[in-house]
Formats: structure tokens, C-alpha cells, sequence
């Protein structure tokens, strides 16, 4: 449970095994004070760890356990009890501290919401999310759209986000996630580190000023992740070397007229730069001078297309 990443499977078998008898909440809140004592983390960070005679039968004991051996249950029952407490209140009537909750956005709107755990998610425009808190996860699926989640931080509960084909996990950071297609995800981190898993054996760890975009089997590393949020949160759009296929997509969601492409081998063409969100023909004319293109005004829609 206090693993990085956790997979689905595993996160469904704890809660139905925590629910399942009294004991095994009994048994996990003793294990978990355990692993969160300072006698432990002492015991592990102990540099002189070697096998020597502890007693007189000549039983081999390594020094660098000697503080947790001492470690008083006084000490730990305290935390251990409250767990104990919190997860048997939840056996008895576990919807009372279990928050599951949907939040969506339409055109041209933003959103903020705070978690029962205190982590904010900020909502741009067309997104939809579900959120699943319990005493024990924290889980939010991105089902479309992009959110800048500002994650807080808890040492026993990490904080993974789904977004169909990769799962986010981290344990107090700050970073975007855009869910552009069925098969584009792009990941970027302001703050902290995350771990991104996608697919049997492909795992990732960024750390802040780092990005990832998935784009079905390929990666691509981004590294001009700059400032402390998104830029579209301040009323930009920011692109860093993105198909000119996403920016159109990001700019529909915003947009009053779509934008068209005359030609979908245009959408391959890259774009970096950062225009203003209220003003789509300002980042239409500016595409247009980038690659030599041209739009114009189809009556309800923007058309981008070839000169000539």
C-alpha cells in the first residue's frame, strides 16, 4: 500500500479485505504505526549494521535494530488506536467516511474544487473528473478535458489520477494532466515528484520542470515546463512543441466558433509559443505565420488551411 504506484487490482483487493473482518483492521493499523515510526526509519537509516553475538548463545543480531527492539508500544498505540478507530467506524457504516464524487466543466468554463483531504483540483474548460476518497486512497479518474491538481501531502495515503491509458501517483505535488484524445495524455509537474505508469513495465518519474506526452505506444519527454501552474489557468495557452492537432483541440473547448483543419496532415505540424485564450483568431494568425498557412472566417467556424 505505500508503494509509489499502485495498481487498481490492488488498491480493490485492500478495500475489500479491510471491510472484510475487524481483525484486519486491527492488523493493518499496527503494521502501518509500525512503518511510520521514527524507531524505524532510525533503524533503517543506522549506518552500522554488521551480525555480532547478542547474548550469550551466540544469536547473530544486527545493530542497526537495536532501537526498534526497544521501541515502547506506548509509544505507538496512540496512532495505532486512532487508525483502529477510523477503519471500524468505516467496517460499521463505511459511506460515512467515504466521499465519491463527480465534478465536469462546460465550454469556456473553469473550475476549482476541494477534496475532503484538502487537495484542490482546478478545472479547465469540457473536463470531467471522479473523485474517490477513503480513509485509506485517494483516487481521481480524469475521464476528459485537462485539471491542475495541487495535491496535499500525506504520508500514508498516496494520490493516484487514471486517465485510461496511464496512472498518475504521488504523495504531495502540484501538476497538470491533459486527457486530449482517447490515445494523448500530456503530463506536466510544477512541483514535487510524480510517477506515471502506462501499460505492463512502462513506468516514468518526473520531477518538477519535467513533462511526459503519451501518445498511444509513444513517448515524449518535455522539458520546458516553467512558473508554478499552467498557463491557462491565467488565460494562455501555452504549447511546447505540440501538433498543431492538440492546440485546435484545446482551443475548442474555449473557442465561441470551432476551428477546422483543411487538411488533417496539417495537425502533425509543431508549434511552440503561448497565446491568449480570448482571442482565437490572434493564435490562428499566429500558427498561419509560423508554418506559412493561412485561415479564414467559413461563416460560424474558422478554417485553417494551405496558402494558395
Amino acid at each position: 500500500m505505500n508503494r509509489p504506484v499502485l495498481d487498481s487490482d490492488t488498491a480493490a483487493d485492500f478495500d475489500i479485505w479491510i471491510l472484510k473482518d475487524p481483525r484486519h483492521v486491527e492488523s493493518y493499523a499496527r503494521l502501518l504505526a509500525l512503518w511510520q515510526s521514527e524507531e524505524l526509519d532510525a533503524a533503517l537509516s543506522d549506518k552500522t549494521w554488521s551480525l555480532r553475538p547478542s547474548n550469550d548463545d551466540g544469536d547473530a543480531k544486527p545493530r542497526g535494530l537495536r532501537g526498534l527492539r526497544r521501541m515502547s508500544w506506548a509509544r505507538v498505540a496512540p496512532a495505532a488506536a486512532a487508525i483502529c478507530m477510523v477503519a471500524a467506524i468505516c467496517v460499521a457504516a463505511p459511506r460515512w467516511l467515504e466521499e465519491q464524487s463527480e465534478f465536469s466543466t462546460g465550454h469556456g468554463q473553469t473550475r476549482t474544487v476541494v477534496l475532503q483531504d484538502g487537495s484542490t483540483i482546478r478545472m479547465d474548460a469540457e473536463t470531467r473528473v471522479a473523485a474517490r476518497i477513503t480513509p485509506w486512497s485517494r483516487d481521481v479518474e480524469l475521464v476528459q478535458g485537462e485539471a491542475f491538481f495541487d495535491v496535499a501531502h500525506e504520508r500514508l495515503r498516496s494520490f493516484t489520477v487514471e486517465t485510461g491509458n496511464a496512472r498518475i501517483s504521488v504523495l504531495g505535488t502540484a501538476f497538470d494532466v491533459d486527457r486530449i484524445d482517447k490515445d494523448t495524455r500530456v503530463i506536466q509537474v510544477y512541483r514535487g515528484l510524480v510517477s506515471v505508469e502506462a501499460g505492463v513495465g512502462r513506468q516514468w518519474r518526473l520531477p518538477a520542470g519535467s513533462g511526459l506526452e503519451l501518445v498511444g505506444e509513444r513517448v515524449r519527454s518535455l522539458t520546458r515546463v516553467h512558473g508554478e501552474r499552467p498557463g491557462w489557468m491565467e488565460g494562455w495557452l501555452e504549447a511546447n512543441e505540440m501538433p498543431v492537432s492538440q492546440l485546435v483541440r484545446k482551443l475548442n473547448r474555449i473557442s465561441r466558433r470551432p476551428v477546422e483543419l483543411a487538411d488533417p496532415a496539417l495537425g502533425e505540424l509543431l508549434v511552440t509559443g503561448r497565446f491568449p485564450t480570448d482571442d482565437p483568431e490572434a493564435v490562428l494568425e499566429a500558427i498561419a505565420a509560423i508554418h506559412e498557412l493561412t485561415w479564414r472566417d467559413a461563416g460560424g467556424r474558422y478554417v485553417l488551411g494551405r496558402q494558395g
